[in-house]
């Protein structure tokens, strides 16, 4: 054996990481090295395998938005795991309920969480010979090169140590956190997780303003109500009642750019055929546009699946055919047959537009209704939810054209900032189950959505004052509910930011000849290096 080790690190263990240490120990089992391998994994927590996001000390009321069957942290490719019997999420719950039916179901966080750690120890537990694996709970701070290796700093315990000759290492720290600005408010939260520790110094009667109408809102409301006492009941019409404890804040006013909830997550069967944007994977390599090139075919697969429903709804069959007019002239005749149904609208499924005699909560309130029903009874809307799930079979091809500059960079640049939350809010929402607890809380008071529609804030005394152009409303605490996007000037821990100081990585920037735009990530190769 070689005197020295060879040594790897993973900065962050959450399910990336760790997926990345199963598919090491994988290879090392397969092609076994006489070389000592230590392996120095560096999570901020003790939840390793799971991360902020999954760790299993969470409540249970907080949710995953997909179901048991999508989950399995076991591929299947070679070479096998090192653990002899790995299983799915659906077969490790099996194990331990007596459920037949549980592929459909979501499961909490905090079980797969369990799920996840438990992964952990089976990968610990079944080591190839010469491996070491070494656990530091600390945060990584910056790394720097040494001739041909690495030294890692890190905060372990209030000192700042760091540990070298490290040949390789991966970053896998998932969502940033960005840091407090100076001039924040002590009533501003800019981080719900994990919500128990968090949100535990909003106290009850307070009024509450929640930045953000996603899934993180969700969590927030829940953790502020389910998680304080508070109970949901079924009622007889298939509804939600929510009996408060009075440990409630005093009334809660989410509210976003468009001002809608996500659409919830169903589980429709797929109609098997090609998707008119895989035309995309066959055109020579070049710079897409995103209005030119992708949404025109996005909303072709979007009306095909939405008519497809509606066809099937009158014993007809809307027929694929790769030229598009050819699908036109079916949906033309279809209407001419069918009056009562009302026309395809991409930009109606993307943000619908609010009814001018309404009242915001109104609208939001009927929204809710008819989306919150585990089985959607109305034709359209139906159609309407198959038309959103499309964007989800779409995404892996999608990243593959959006990766290392695939849009121009005025399209990438539109993309975030405008159609990425519009394509989420649609695609990647709760299950029914969680809208119909926020539309229970909404019909208790405790939910209030007068101001959803991107309202004026301004902070007052040791507040805030949400405004729109019916009324305005003093809160005393703001919770911000967004997930943080890349922002190297804004990161909490400094990591990547140094990495650019030391040289060992640079800014991302997408150019071209009419534009640069830099999302505030590091650049990337397609080696992940």
């Amino acid at each position: 054996m070689k005197a020295f080790p060879y040594k790897i690190a993973i900065v962050g263990l959450g399910p990336k990481g760790m997926y990345a240490l199963e598919r090491i120990l994988a290879q090392l089992k397969a092609s076994p090295v006489q070389q000592i391998v230590e392996i120095h994994l560096f999570n901020k927590t003790t939840f390793m395998g799971s991360g902020d996001v999954y760790r299993s000390d969470q409540p249970d009321y907080l949710q995953m938005n997909f179901s048991n069957k999508h989950i399995n942290m076991w591929p299947a490719e070679l070479p096998p795991p090192v653990v002899e019997h790995p299983l799915s999420l659906s077969e490790y719950l099996k194990k331990q309920n007596s459920i037949d039916e549980i592929d459909p179901l979501f499961s909490s966080r905090a079980m797969v969480g369990a799920y996840l750690e438990n992964g952990y120890a089976q990968l610990c537990a079944n080591l190839p010979e010469n491996v070491i694996i070494h656990q530091h709970i600390s945060k990584v701070g910056s790394i720097v090169k040494v001739g041909t290796h690495y030294s890692i700093e890190f905060e372990e315990q209030g000192e700042t140590p760091s540990l070298s000759d490290f040949q390789n290492i991966l970053i896998s720290t998932g969502h940033q956190q960005h840091k407090t600005p100076d001039d924040a408010s002590e009533n501003e939260i800019s981080f719900i997780y994990p919500v128990e520790d968090k949100l535990k110094n909003i106290r009850e009667g307070q009024i509450v303003a929640i930045k953000g109408m996603g899934l993180t809102f969700i969590d927030a409301a829940l953790a502020l109500t389910e998680g304080r006492g508070g109970a949901f009941t079924d009622s007889d019409d298939g509804k939600l009642i929510y009996k408060a404890t009075g440990k409630e804040p005093r009334c809660i006013f989410p509210f976003s750019k468009s001002g809608w909830p996500m659409l919830p997550k169903h589980n429709f069967n797929e109609y098997p055929r090609e998707l008119y944007v895989s035309k995309l994977s066959r055109l020579k390599p070049k710079k897409l546009s995103f209005q030119n090139d992708i949404l025109p075919l996005i909303t072709q697969d979007m009306e095909f699946a939405y008519y497809r429903t509606l066809f099937a709804e009158q014993k007809e069959l809307l027929a694929y055919h790769p030229n598009y007019d050819e699908v036109k002239n079916q949906i033309n005749d279809f209407h001419e047959k069918h009056p009562q149904y009302k026309l395809f609208s991409m930009r109606n499924l993307l943000e619908p537009a609010f009814d001018s005699y309404k009242r915001t909560d109104q609208n939001i309130l009927e929204y809710l209704k008819i989306y919150s029903h585990e089985k959607i009874e109305n034709i359209e809307h139906k159609a309407q939810l198959r038309a959103a799930a499309v964007w989800q079979r779409f995404s892996p091809l999608f990243n593959e054209l959006y990766s290392f500059s695939g849009l121009d960079a005025k399209s990438h640049q539109e993309f975030d900032q405008y159609y990425f939350g519009k394509f989420n809010r649609i695609a990647y929402g709760p299950p029914p189950q969680n809208l119909k607890k926020i539309l229970a809380l909404a019909e208790a008071g405790i939910i209030n959505f007068q101001f959803a529609r991107s309202p004026e804030i301004r902070i007052y005394k040791s507040g805030f004052v949400l405004s729109n152009d019916e009324s305005e409303m003093y809160c005393d605490v703001l919770i911000d509910a967004r997930i943080p996007k890349n922002a190297m000037e804004k990161e909490a821990s400094g990591l990547f930011s140094n990495l650019c100081k030391n040289g060992l990585a640079r800014p991302y920037v997408n150019r071209d000849e009419n534009a640069h735009y830099a999302p505030g990530a590091v650049e990337i190769n397609r080696y992940g290096k």
